[in-house]
């Protein structure tokens, strides 16, 4: 045979051999498709039976045929793992890891696993490993699971536990990377030299006897070795016979600082979010997050606490764990369904539960495992948000609305036309109340500090006229440029059911009153792109210094309504000298009263304006009056910043 016989017989072997693996991968990825299919049937049958309340003895048997449906479906994902690699089909995301997170998450997920109190589950992270990584969240944690879960099934006694170090021993990062090296430790029965040495090839055991006795594939081990290596790392295992084992994984991977994001996020801004999680460092990453994507947030730790405020006001996000100290969240899922149909629904859970999973899929809940990136957090409530429900609620959708600032009054005005939305406008608590007794409103939007009955007694009263039901409360908004007053335990203690920070934007009425059921119109998640202004003499063409007036605030709260927008600064000086002239007068005479109170309605007027160095300027003169501090140079400075702002106007 020639040479080039050779090289040509070896060319169709080779293909021969390339086609046939391609076979084999398409196989078993279908089989495990197909697979898939009846056993989510299954499952979902097991799940219809166990809602009609079965006895006892139907109960137990439903438990059993669930987790024995779960960890088929377990098995069906590793085939299908192995199935894309084997093809070399899979793909790792590049996303934000909170290292801590991951690691905790991973032990408090597999603690149900234990057997035994004998087991003691550990984990340990190095003060030098950096709080954020770059990678695949889900893969690592996949990783970690398959591990640990492994050392489970041989460590009847002792500990397991998982520790993390910047020091690596078989890898070499490159310049501006670092290495973390990973290890699950665990006091089990260990393994010869032998053994060990094999372990990591496809469905491959200890012995015949370990699949008989431990149960398991085989797979999982070389699942993990195929994922570290994607990650451009290695993987290996220590052990000797009887004194247990040390499977470690090293990989290159980058620090991320944890005030910035590898990828743009989601535009949550406004939206509201009741997030329901028992650890603590886990419900301030999940806060931090999504507020840093504009969203607001109401954390709580228990399912009564979270079921006392659903029950008292609407939210359009629900992020809610499953394991919590009173129960499992998908149990308040149910209910939060039934009192709230309109809030979408996130379950972040470090439950590696397939079955768990098909339940939130059959009720349209968005499943998403622990750790997750920023990006992974704002789009899995980015898709739930598009996927609420709207609900009108059988009230009159006419608002009410107590303020006494003119100017604040103004920006109300044109932000409801814009939006068609009916209201009716008073100056002091007592008109409120007056109009409120005619049952023509749906809500009530009140300052908290107005002439004759300010907006806490005005809430009082009405408070005191209801019946005990939570859920039959007319809903209260307090508006207030007094962060401290945004605090849930504040605003509650007082009566209020949600808080309005001034300046109000035009996206926060939307998805407020949409929320509230007093908006048709779905607004979607997303507030739309402000369009470029290209118009000659459009606001953005007037060189307004920024810190005078916030230009793109302004556009946010018109809801880039530039005639309105114009209209409205136009009139700002005219309706907010009188508070000028009150502060002034009220110093002359030395009636520290009556300036603390013309001091807050400028604040927020200035707010509403968009004039943070004027707001600026009169809630240092409200605080000084409350320090009992004030001086001429405060007086003095709202007055030059009045000016500015005048000025600055008069460019329009």
């Amino acid at each position: 045979m020639s040479d080039s016989e050779s090289l040509d017989h070896l060319k169709r072997k080779i293909a021969t051999a390339d086609a046939a693996n391609q076979m084999k991968s398409n196989f078993l990825a279908t089989m495990s498709h197909e697979m898939r299919t009846p056993m989510q049937t299954v499952y979902g049958f097991l799940e219809l039976i166990e809602l009609e309340k079965p006895t006892p003895n139907v109960q137990e048997l439903v438990t059993i045929a669930k987790n024995s449906a779960s960890s088929l479906l377990e098995i069906l994902d590793d085939i299908l793992d192995f199935a894309k690699m084997d093809a070399d089909k899979m793909e790792l995301d590049e996303f934000e890891v909170p290292v801590r997170t991951l690691v905790m998450g991973t032990l408090e997920a597999l603690s149900v696993k234990v057997q035994s109190n004998s087991v003691k589950l550990m984990g340990e992270v190095d003060q030098n490993v950096p709080f954020v990584i770059l990678g695949d969240p889900k893969r690592l944690r996949q990783i970690l699971m398959n591990l640990i879960g492994n050392a489970l099934k041989f460590t009847k006694s002792g500990t397991i536990s998982i520790n993390v170090f910047d020091k690596v021993k078989h890898i070499k990062p490159t310049k501006g990377q670092i290495g973390l090296r990973f290890e699950v430790v665990d006091t089990g029965i260990g393994m010869p030299k032998t053994v060990s040495e094999k372990l990591f090839s496809p469905f491959t055991q200890a012995d015949n006897t370990t699949a008989r006795k431990f149960g398991g594939t085989g797979l999982g081990l070389s699942i993990c070795k195929k994922l570290v290596e994607l990650m451009g790392g290695k993987i290996g295992v220590d052990s000797k016979e009887g004194k247990g084992s040390t499977f470690w994984f090293e990989i290159p991977t980058k620090e991320i600082s944890t005030d910035t994001s590898t990828t743009p996020l989601p535009d949550l801004d406004g939206i509201s979010i009741l997030s329901l999680e028992d650890h603590p460092q886990g419900a301030k990453e999940i806060q931090r997050s999504l507020e840093s994507m504009g969203a607001s947030i109401e954390s709580c730790r228990t399912i009564t606490e979270a079921r006392n405020l659903i029950k008292r006001r609407p939210f359009d996000i629900a992020v809610i764990d499953q394991g919590l100290p009173d129960g499992l969240g998908l149990d308040l899922i149910r209910e939060l369904m039934h009192l709230r149909p309109q809030t979408g629904i996130v379950m972040y859970t470090v439950r590696d539960d397939v079955g768990l999973q098909h339940t939130c899929q059959s009720l349209g809940v968005t499943y998403l495992s622990k750790p997750a990136s920023r990006l992974g957090l704002g789009e899995a409530v980015k898709a739930a948000s598009q996927n609420r429900l709207h609900v009108n609620r059988d009230v009159p959708c006419r608002l009410l609305i107590a303020e006494d600032t003119a100017s604040v009054r103004d920006v109300f005005k044109r932000q409801l036309k814009s939006l068609k939305v009916e209201a009716d406008f008073v100056e002091n608590g007592a008109d409120a109340l007056k109009a409120f007794k005619t049952n023509k409103y749906g809500i009530l939007f009140t300052d908290l500090h107005m002439p004759e009955m300010d907006g806490y007694e005005l809430t009082k009263t009405i408070r005191a006229s209801e019946k005990e039901e939570i859920e039959d409360r007319f809903p209260i908004i307090a508006l207030t440029a007094d962060v401290q007053m945004s605090q849930r335990q504040i605003y509650l203690e007082h009566g209020f059911d949600e808080c309005l920070l001034k300046p109000v934007s035009l996206g926060q009425f939307k998805r407020l009153l949409y929320r509230w059921g007093l908006l048709e119109e779905d607004i979607g998640p997303i507030m739309p792109d402000i369009p470029a202004m290209t118009q000659r003499d459009s606001l953005s063409d007037i060189p307004a210094a920024p810190h005078i007036i916030d230009l793109p605030a302004l556009c946010d709260l018109m809801g880039c309504a530039e005639k309105d927008a114009a209209e409205m600064l136009a009139a700002f000086p005219a309706m907010s000298d009188p508070i000028i002239q009150k502060i002034q007068q009220a110093w002359d005479v030395k009636d520290m009263h009556a300036l603390g109170e013309a001091a807050h309605s400028l604040k927020g007027a200035a707010k509403s304006a968009c004039c943070p160095l004027l707001a600026e300027a009169a809630s240092d003169l409200q605080d000084a009056v409350a320090t009992g501090s004030v001086s001429e140079p405060h007086i003095t400075q709202v007055w030059r910043k009045f000016s500015e702002v005048e000025a600055e106007i008069k460019k329009f």
